[in-house]
């Protein structure tokens, strides 16, 4: 059992029950139906609420009572507030049979069709998910309609946004305190629980927000001539950073929600039309230039804009000054001095382009004000740095770059092969965030961007998205079943973060080069696997005169915190698309490592003709091989995709796969395109594996290791479903419901089920990462009293030396069984709450305290929380968070409080220009 229980988990567990409950609807269809079918449209009863039914009866099949249908029966839910998607279990009494699924917006007057599924009559019943997007409407209808008899449908289910109800009532605005670059923007508030802000100048706003959708870390561009400026409940802001004599076009957005659920209120908008003053004034495009490092005594170069309106006098000068470290010109490339002059003529200066030059001297971080004075006007750009001892370059690409420019921060590049074939061991390339079509051809004929020079151990190279944005690269131009990749990356040492590569002729990477690492990236849509590493069937083609990998080639790669979704070959028509793939001779050392694969046409990994072991933890694959989710594929001929999860080997045309490959904290489920598909799948690999803290369900077979081999282990698995594990193996203290011989043997856990769990759905595998890069936090996660607590041998997964983040403290007596522990009792670090309704707020829980502390803290704004703990004479302690923070997220930080003397404290938190404090009293 466990030590103690936190009232903050209790509240973190009971929350998120609510939330599931809210959010999904499942009909099983046990009770309510008649035993005959009505021939005319009758209204039964049933544990979702009342169902208009015709032509549909109840009747045993495999053992349950299933929903069955005749020709041109149907059966229509209830009304459905915000449905996303709907899944169900199907068969029919012959195969071919079609099964229509429709909806209705508007009560059953009108109906569109949303998707069909076409019946087996194997007596395993296939899954059809299918999309509504209705997440915005309440009172939608589903309607299934037979097309002929019989057709069978079990365990309807129904996913609903948690997409809070759009406020009724819009905010108003006003303007005061207007001067020629500002004005103070006031807010006669609707009945929402807070309110988006955006400006234009010289127009109106063309522009509405997303529901869904939060605006955070502004002001920023929106878009063209849109600007972000607030999003929060305050009663005012003060926009700056306008133009004098100038019409600006407000507009403002009433919300209720947070995060993924904010709904907007769009019509109508409140508008507000205001000039600023014609007075003296001086505006820049920015208001501070940061250089990040730059190397002793080299320099690096930024710009900026300023202009100037309503000077006086009508003729004179406009003064700026800055320091030796931080020189100006009006030349890119000569006259750096520390001041300028500028003349101006009519009382304007027109927008002119003046350009820093940082050349530190130091090895210190620099600061510096640049202030420009003239015309009776004046404003200040805050200029920083960081004297460094490396000579490694910084390189940007855009979407809005020109690769005949200079590849600066403000001259950047348009292809990331432009930067590639530039950068040196120990450079860094920065992605702007939007779409890219990359147009560059490295080989003459393809736009595949080729990597194949090399960092070293100690200077790697980096490709990584600017902070806080979002770059992708599309590749829809490639033509497909011509093998031809998106990036193709040979090289040593690379590190690529945080890019998300679609629609490839093939591969969206392949990887053959060693020791790189691909993190935080995303893959989708692409013509064959997301990323693969490896070689093809024959290692000699790519390596002429060697048979064989001694294990340098294509090694000691990780895989870290990425996605891989939708991809499907169009030539083999979904046989060869996985999710991620390391096959066809791998080298040694290549890891995955919190990744997730899901509704990929193959399988979720494939370790297909490996070489050596591959290790996989913390990984999550579903949804393999689900047809309907590809008709956008242009393929002729039937579906081919095999719909596995995690496929540990498998021989071919290459030779048998080889080494004992290794899966920690892994999850397998809903690979269940047939009967015989399989979760966890050893593919008549022989060499061995090792599975520990694993867990699968609702797939053909969950576990299905067939070949039998003393150098296989499995330890603290969780099994729902069918499973074959042949003799000869070590097993020990796993969980599983079968009762099949051919499984674990040696002391196994029985009597558990999906309610062991806080949320077994795909909706909560799906929901985005944590800051971090970590996964969904409700997912597979155990509730407490589960059956499966403390039951477990005490593993710790490997590579935690190398990867903190992967240490899972045990609690209480031994390990839990499956990927992740219980954490009852000692919370450390931070856990979050959604609660719309948060304000600016701060409290200490459990006051006074004498070793822990549970400080609370919420806000109505989004911005970056300082939280420190303060002495009474007003001294700094300890700073115990500083990052930013959302709207409507509660967060509660854990902190020791043993260093500190028996007494009363300050804990300050501070967001923008606000503070809240509370006592914090430690008593010994």
């Amino acid at each position: 059992m466990k030590n103690k229980l936190f009232f903050v988990t209790l509240i973190f567990f009971f929350f998120s029950f609510l939330l599931s409950a809210q959010n999904t609807i499942v009909e099983n269809f046990e009770t309510g139906l008649p035993t005959s079918a009505p021939s005319s449209e009758t209204s039964v009863s049933l544990s979702t609420g009342m169902w208009k039914i015709k032509g549909v009866y109840a009747k045993s099949d495999n053992g349950s009572i299933r929903l069955a249908m005749n020709a041109d029966g149907y059966a229509i839910t209830p009304p459905i507030d915000k449905p996303v998607s709907v899944s169900f279990k199907h068969r029919g009494s012959g195969s071919g049979k079609v099964l229509t699924v429709q909806k209705s917006i508007d009560n059953g007057s009108s109906w569109t069709t949303i998707g069909t599924a076409t019946v087996s009559s194997s007596s395993t019943y296939n899954t059809a998910n299918i999309s509504i997007n209705e997440q915005g409407t309440k009172g939608v209808l589903l309607k299934f309609i037979c097309g002929s008899s019989t057709i069978y449908i079990d365990d309807v289910t129904i996913v609903c946004s948690s997409i809070v109800d759009e406020p009724t009532i819009q905010a108003s605005i006003s303007a005061s305190e207007i001067t020629a670059t500002s004005m103070k923007i006031n807010f006669n508030k609707g009945n929402g629980g807070g309110r988006l802000l955006v400006y234009s100048k010289g127009e109106e706003v063309n522009w509405l927000p997303e529901d869904g959708t939060a605006y955070t870390n502004l002001p920023k561009v929106l878009t063209d001539n849109v600007i972000g400026v607030y999003s929060g409940n305050a009663d005012f802001v003060t926009v700056t950073g306008l133009e004098a004599g100038e019409t600006y076009y407000f507009y403002v957005f009433e919300y209720n929600g947070a995060n993924d659920a904010i709904n907007y209120l769009t019509q109508p908008v409140g508008k507000l039309t205001q000039r600023t003053v014609e007075a003296p004034s001086i505006t820049t495009s920015v208001n501070a230039i940061n250089f990040g490092s730059v190397k002793i005594g080299i320099s690096s170069k930024r710009s900026f804009t300023l202009l100037a309106k309503y000077l006086t006098p009508e003729n004179g000068t406009i003064t700026l000054t800055s320091s030796n470290d931080f020189l100006i010109s009006i030349n890119s490339s000569s006259g750096f001095g520390t001041s300028l002059t500028l003349n101006y003529s009519s009382a304007t200066l027109l927008s002119t382009t003046i350009y820093v030059q940082f050349l530190p001297s130091e090895l210190k971080s620099y600061s510096q004000i640049l202030s420009i004075s003239g015309g009776n006007a004046e404003v200040q750009v805050q200029l920083i740095g960081i004297g460094s001892n490396t000579d490694a370059k910084v390189y940007f690409i855009s979407p809005s770059g020109n690769d005949n420019a200079e590849g600066t921060f403000d001259a950047p590049w348009y292809n990331l092969q432009k930067a590639i074939d530039a950068a040196l061991p120990g450079d860094t390339i920065l992605v702007r965030g939007g779409t890219y079509y990359p147009t560059m051809m490295k080989d003459g004929t393809k736009t595949t961007i080729r990597i194949n020079s090399s960092g070293t151990a100690d200077k790697r190279i980096t490709i990584k998205n600017y902070p806080s944005e979002f770059p992708i690269l599309n590749f829809k131009d490639q033509p497909k079943k011509q093998g031809i990749r998106g990036v193709q990356l040979n090289g040593d040492y690379w590190h690529i973060i945080g890019l998300h590569i679609t629609q490839a002729g093939d591969n969206a990477i392949k990887l053959e080069g060693n020791h790189n690492i691909i993190e935080k990236c995303t893959f989708s849509y692409n013509d064959d696997t997301g990323i693969q590493l490896g070689f093809g069937h024959n290692f000699s083609d790519t390596h002429p005169g060697i048979s064989s990998n001694d294990g340098s080639y294509c090694a000691y790669n990780d895989i870290i915190d990425c996605d891989s979704y939708l991809n499907c070959d169009a030539d083999n028509f979904g046989s060869d698309a996985d999710g991620f793939a390391c096959k066809m001779h791998n080298g040694k050392g290549n890891r995955f490592i919190r990744c997730r694969s899901w509704d990929n046409a193959d399988d979720g990994w494939d370790l297909y003709e490996t070489d050596y072991p591959v290790i996989l933890i913390e990984c999550w694959a579903w949804g393999s091989g689900r047809a309907e989710n590809f008709d956008w594929v242009q393929a002729s001929g039937s579906f081919q995709g095999n719909g596995n999860g995690i496929k540990m080997g498998g021989n071919g045309t290459g030779g048998s796969s080889k080494g004992k490959h290794e899966a920690w904290n892994c999850i397998a489920f809903n690979c269940n395109k047939t009967g015989s598909v399989k979760g966890f799948d050893q593919n008549s690999h022989g060499d061995g594996e090792k599975l520990v803290n694993c867990l699968a369900f609702g797939c053909g077979y969950d576990f299905m290791f067939e070949k039998s081999g003393t150098n296989c282990e499995y330890y603290n698995n969780v099994c729902f479903g069918n499973i074959e594990i042949a003799s000869g193996g070590t097993d020990s203290n796993n969980a599983m419901l079968s009762t099949s011989t051919k499984a674990w043997k040696n002391n196994v856990i029985r009597g558990f089920s999906s309610s062991d769990y806080v949320s077994l759905s795909e909706d909560d595998a799906k929901a985005p990462r944590g800051a971090d890069g970590s996964m969904p936090k409700r997912f597979a996660r155990l509730k407490s009293g589960s059956v499966l607590v403390d039951k477990g041998l005490s593993y710790n997964v490997p590579y935690t030396d190398e990867f903190a983040f992967l240490f899972q403290p045990i609690y209480g007596l031994a390990r839990d069984l499956g990927p992740y522990e219980l954490q009852e009792g000692e919370i450390s670090g931070m856990q979050i709450i959604i609660n719309p309704k948060a304000e600016f707020n701060l409290s200490i829980l459990s006051n006074p305290c004498k070793s822990e502390a549970m400080i609370k803290f919420s806000s109505d704004f989004s911005g970056i929380a300082s939280l420190k703990i303060v002495a009474l004479d007003g001294h700094v302690i300890e700073e115990c968070y500083n990052k930013n923070v959302e709207t409507g997220v509660e967060y509660f930080v854990s902190i020791s409080v043993n260093n500190l003397q028996k007494g009363m404290y300050l804990c300050v938190l501070s967001i923008g220009d606000q503070t809240k404090t509370a006592k914090l009293i430690v008593a010994k």
